[in-house]
């Protein structure tokens, strides 16, 4: 079994130029690996632009997905200690515990996480147990973020795109602020968390495998996976979002 706190030490936090010998071999005139080492003195001056630059030079495609994957995560402000106090528990409010260490929302940071996603879910099988980490940590977090936005935004029907400013905004997530009846289903009365968020998470939850990640090693995210409600992968918006309230 893979010690999950471990990983995520090893996968945010180690140097970029020791992180990169997981991939072999790098270009013969080491480009990929300038690449790397400007990147990390961008970083060390908190200079989040620079070293996008020079990860989207990367040739390795793998390696620079990777790499993208990681930043814009920690960019959108997913830290060590929200990693640990979430993803490394087996238990079924792994989601809603998430997006709780995660609130408040804000545009700039679902941004990030939506980015942080289009590079976790491109890792291919060649990065190994790491491609089945980062694509579930992405999964996870930019599902979090959008329940949290919640609290913020609710609609009132899955019948328009209509996302409006919600009346109740207090700073705390509840199941409430996710909504509808006990089915899940919207209403004046009943609103809650739009139609475009409950379909991300649905889309980005259903990319990812608890026995991929039982394979991988991973079995605290493997039992969490597995214990999520299984209407959170289902084609109706309501189910799926009644399904997530049963993640809190």
């Amino acid at each position: 079994m893979k010690s999950i706190t471990s990983s995520i030490v090893f996968l945010f936090f180690v140097s970029a130029l020791i992180s990169c010998n997981v991939y072999s071999p790098l270009n013969s005139n080491n480009s990929d690996l300038d690449k790397l080492e400007e990147a990390q003195k961008c970083l060390k001056d908190s200079d989040y632009r620079c070293a996008i630059e020079q990860y989207q030079e990367i040739k390795d495609t793998n390696l620079k997905n990777k790499k993208l994957c990681q930043l814009y995560l920690t960019k959108g402000g997913l830290t060590l200690h929200v990693l640990v106090n979430t993803l490394s528990k087996d238990s079924s409010r792994v989601l809603s515990s998430l997006a709780k260490e995660l609130m408040p929302w804000n545009s700039a940071r679902s941004a990030d996480f939506d980015l942080a996603q289009t590079y976790c879910s491109a890792l291919t099988s060649a990065a190994g147990a790491e491609a089945v980490f980062l694509k579930t940590v992405g999964g996870f977090t930019r599902c979090a973020f959008r329940m949290a936005r919640s609290d913020k935004f609710k609609s009132t029907s899955d019948s328009t795109s209509s996302c409006p400013a919600s009346e109740s905004i207090d700073g705390f997530l509840t199941t409430s602020d996710i909504g509808g009846d006990g089915s899940g289903v919207l209403s004046a009365g009943t609103p809650g968390m739009c139609k475009v968020d409950v379909d991300t998470c649905r889309d980005d939850i259903s990319l990812l495998s608890a026995s991929e990640l039982s394979s991988a090693g991973y079995t605290d995210l493997a039992g969490a996976m597995s214990k999520l409600p299984s209407g959170i992968t289902n084609s109706s918006t309501s189910t799926v979002r009644a399904a997530l309230k049963g993640t809190f």
